[in-house]
């Protein structure tokens, strides 16, 4: 079966100030009708604008973004509204992405109207069923959002992105704004969603405990670019490139008798304004050599399906 989603070399640059912004550079990817892609990496690394050039909420500059065999960038405006109900989004911060002003009735309906999915009693029939499908009580539909805890307006969120039943949903730091019960507990509802809808999800997230235990594989990106990508097990447990073995040096161990090394970076992140030559990690990088300053790596094949930005792994 091939790639529900299949990006090639994504690019995505804003002007501000009469300066030049490269904030996703050549991102390639797919995604598997069913799975679960985890795409990680620091603030300011270019997930967020790469998830919204994907469903087309932002321009992208250049590259193809296939959705189930469609280029979506030779898509017209009419064209595109008519794949929105395949693609949805759940943003990270529901007091921004829920209109105030509109019921949850009115932000549920919306959606299923414009794509003409239901009216009259099939329609209340779906808002009551969604309500259910995210544990919300469907009494709730005559709320308004500040009504809502951080935990329900989230679970609002979720049910706009499935009520028209998509296939790929990218999910933006779903459960960044949550405590800790509340984030297990939408992580959770969003693996039984997918198994009960057979949904197709692009995770974004810093919580790596989260990507561990939702994903099936996971990309690394580093100032725009993937710097690693494989399986989660093979990332989690095998990490080769040095960006990715610092940002899991960081994930919190419950046990407190046990101790992990924490990998410090030297430096910080070059500004996207002046980009490195070479690789873009050099900078930072305890082992780099003088040609890693010079040329930028491709994603070298470390076996298992496991690919790597790194010179080092061309001599092998």
């Amino acid at each position: 079966m091939g790639p529900l989603l299949e990006v090639k070399e994504l690019v995505k640059n804003f002007h501000e100030g009469g300066a030049l912004i490269r904030a996703v550079n050549e991102v390639s990817l797919e995604i598997y009708p069913g799975e679960t892609v985890g795409l990680v990496g620091e603030s300011g690394c270019g997930k967020t604008t790469t998830a919204r050039c994907i469903l087309r909420l932002t321009e992208p500059t250049a590259g193809h973004i296939y959705f189930d065999g469609a280029d979506l960038t030779r898509l017209s405006s009419q064209e595109m509204r008519a794949q929105r109900r395949h693609l949805q989004m759940v943003f990270q911060d529901p007091d921004t992405s829920l209109n105030p002003r509109f019921t949850i009735r009115r932000t549920l309906a919306e959606p299923l109207q414009l794509h003409g999915l239901a009216s009259g009693k099939g329609l209340e029939e779906r808002l009551r069923e969604t309500m259910v499908r995210v544990n919300l009580d469907p009494n709730y539909l005559d709320r308004y959002p500040h009504q809502l805890s951080g935990g329900q307006k989230q679970r609002v969120g979720i049910a706009r992105a499935i009520i028209t039943e998509p296939q790929f949903v990218a999910l933006d730091e779903p459960t960044s704004s949550l405590d800790m019960s509340i984030r297990i507990h939408i992580i959770g509802l969003l693996k039984r969603l997918q198994e009960e809808l057979g949904m197709t999800y692009l995770f974004i997230s810093h919580d790596l405990s989260a990507v561990r235990n939702l994903c099936n594989r996971v990309l690394v990106m580093y100032l725009g670019r993937i710097v690693e990508a494989g399986p989660v097990e093979e990332i989690f447990d095998s990490p080769l490139h040095y960006y990715t073995q610092a940002l899991l040096s960081a994930i919190p161990i419950p046990d407190p008798r046990l101790r992990r090394q924490r990998i410090l970076l030297a430096g910080e992140p070059p500004s996207l304004l002046d980009l490195p030559q070479g690789c873009v990690f050099h900078e930072r990088c305890p082992d780099a050599e003088p040609f890693c300053h010079r040329e930028l790596p491709r994603l070298y094949d470390a076996g298992d399906h496991h690919l790597v930005a790194c010179h080092r792994w061309a001599k092998r």
